[in-house]
């Protein structure tokens, strides 16, 4: 009776090993399985020659520009593959490595909110089948007049500046349980930027005139503009940066003023309790900046001669 339940004991823990194992191993599959048109891949995971492709063509215009300036070059036939200056330059390889730097920051930042448990890393393929996929669900709800955020349509830049955007606030909030500060390193910080942590008051008061009247005292409110009225806030703004005596001339609520102004805003200076939390958070988020940044660590393997080989055309 022992054995027979030894012999059920030893079964099951072979079978959870075996399950595990083949667990992993297709984990590890999903980073192996390299797609026919393959260039080099990042920490195991492929990428394909549209998807290079995809972040040459954001620098084309960039490279040529740059080529223009230091070497005073337009583009042309041969403009691509001609080498340039003491250093023998090319654009091809000028573009190459501005996509390869841009594609391994998106990779990076991509990692990190796979490993965080915000998003699960997605290849480039899937992310365009699901652009396409978001595309069609907004095409029906622009019909059924339903309410959706953002572009009526995505091309391929925006949606992915659209996910980054959407999980970018997620990223901050786990950096900042990363993120330490001392009291003495928060009271350093503020006392850096102390000039920057005030309360300006929505009031201050203007002698203002209408086209051929009359200037006549008033108070004017900021929360009394609205957020689409942009050139009535521009001339708040405006006239709030002024010093008192000064003129300024603009829109206000829909009309061509000139207001003198009489009294500036009050403001006050806030302490640092008041503005702790906004410290954390952007000391978090220069932290992650510089985290995606350092790309250094990525592990990138060429399959063969494919990248070195590839010209912009």
């Amino acid at each position: 009776m022992g054995l027979t339940r030894r012999k059920a004991t030893v079964i099951i823990l072979f079978t959870t090993l075996i399950v595990l194992a083949l667990l992993v191993l297709s984990l590890t599959n999903k980073k192996a399985e390299l797609p026919e048109d393959w260039i080099f891949t990042v920490d195991r995971y492929a990428v394909t020659e549209d998807e290079f492709q995809f972040y040459v063509k954001e620098q084309r215009a960039i490279t040529a520009d740059y080529f223009f300036r230091i070497y005073g070059v337009q583009v042309d036939e041969g403009f691509w593959t001609r080498q340039y200056g003491e250093n023998h330059e090319t654009p091809t390889e000028y573009a190459k490595k501005s996509a390869m730097t841009a594609l391994l920051k998106t990779k990076q930042e991509q990692f990190i909110a796979d490993e965080r448990g915000i998003a699960p890393y997605k290849s480039f393929d899937e992310l365009k089948s699901d652009m396409e996929d978001e595309n069609v669900k907004r095409a029906k709800m622009e019909d059924s007049e339903g309410t959706y955020y953002g572009l009526p349509q995505f091309d391929l830049n925006q949606y992915m500046q659209y996910l980054s955007g959407a999980r970018w606030p997620d990223l901050v909030e786990t950096q900042v349980k990363k993120t330490k500060m001392s009291e003495t390193e928060l009271q350093v910080e503020y006392a850096s930027k102390s000039a920057e942590y005030v309360r300006v008051a929505n009031e201050l008061t203007a002698a203002l005139a209408t086209a051929g009247q009359a200037k006549e005292e008033k108070v004017l409110n900021r929360l009394d503009i609205s957020k689409e009225e942009t050139e009535s806030l521009k001339f708040w703004e405006s006239l709030a940066a002024a010093s008192v005596g000064e003129t300024v001339i603009g829109k206000y609520m829909g009309e061509d003023v000139v207001a003198t102004l009489t009294t500036k805003p009050e403001i006050t200076k806030l302490k640092l309790e008041e503005v702790k939390d906004s410290i954390l958070y952007g000391s978090a988020e220069s932290d992650l900046r510089a985290l995606i940044a350092n790309t250094n660590k990525l592990k990138i393997v060429y399959n063969g001669n494919r990248f070195s080989e590839l010209v912009v055309n």
